[in-house]
């Protein structure tokens, strides 16, 4: 026998009500919590009294994070501890409020409270420049190449944190063989006959090392860099500072 329509119409209105209750369920609460902010940095503070791994406080986007002691942060190519991006007190960032300073931070929300655990810094993360080297001073390198130990040409030491990685090829051409900046015309490090000239006298931008076993004197070795040249034509990002721009990364390409 069929339903009354009566019966019909209590169990449409039990069905109705189960589901309100289920949608007014409130939903569960997690304490922690896990975020992940990507945004500029308005402000950093150190808790100086905590010593050299002391953490501090960093503001991203309007919103506070607790650093922790013995946070260590990762920059474009370095990793450092929360105290060293402070000189006296004061965040150690060039130009920090004139130009765009951003920080990736990964941490959980624990009772309300943002704590960090990782942290990557870095100015104007994408930003990338082009053009073509007009002339090399072999005095003062022509541009500068934030470069404290001196790898790939002459020493920059003024702002060490944003430094290129002094180990592996972060200076380099598009093939990922790492160029130089010579230092002199005979730099020994970085001997412009460590790049052929075509027949006008300019530098080529490709070409083949011998196997190092056959190396002649004077002759191509692939066991040191390849000089820049006037012509090249380069691809560099870097930090804008009061001295003007370092370029920790550059790519050569022709």
């Amino acid at each position: 026998m069929l339903p009354s329509l009566g019966a019909l119409l209590r169990q449409a209105l039990t069905l109705f009500v189960l589901s309100s209750t289920v949608y007014a369920q409130k939903a569960t609460a997690y304490d922690p919590a896990p975020f992940n902010y990507i945004g500029t940095i308005s402000s950093m503070t150190l808790n100086g009294a905590a010593g050299p791994l002391a953490g501090g406080t960093l503001t991203v986007n309007g919103f506070k994070i607790t650093i922790p002691k013995n946070t260590l942060v990762t920059l474009p190519s370095i990793t450092v501890a929360w105290s060293e991006l402070f000189v006296n007190g004061q965040p150690n960032l060039p130009l920090l409020g004139s130009v765009s300073w951003e920080a990736t931070v990964f941490g959980n929300i624990v009772s309300g409270q943002h704590i960090a655990g990782l942290v990557y810094i870095s100015q104007e993360a994408t930003q990338s420049l082009t053009g073509f080297i007009t002339s090399i001073n072999f005095t003062t390198g022509h541009f500068f190449v934030d470069n404290p130990l001196g790898r790939y040409g002459h020493a920059y030491t003024a702002n060490p944190l944003w430094s290129v990685d002094p180990d592996n090829p972060s200076v380099r051409a598009s093939t990922g063989f790492p160029v130089c900046i010579p230092r002199n015309s005979t730099d020994h490090e970085c001997p412009l006959t460590n790049r052929p000239l075509d027949t006008q006298g300019n530098y080529l931008s490709t070409f083949t090392y011998p196997d190092p076993a056959r190396v002649v004197a004077g002759g191509l070795d692939p066991r040191i860099m390849a000089p820049l040249a006037v012509g090249d034509y380069i691809i560099f990002s870097g930090i804008k500072t009061p001295e003007g721009v370092c370029e920790p990364d550059f790519r050569l390409r022709r």
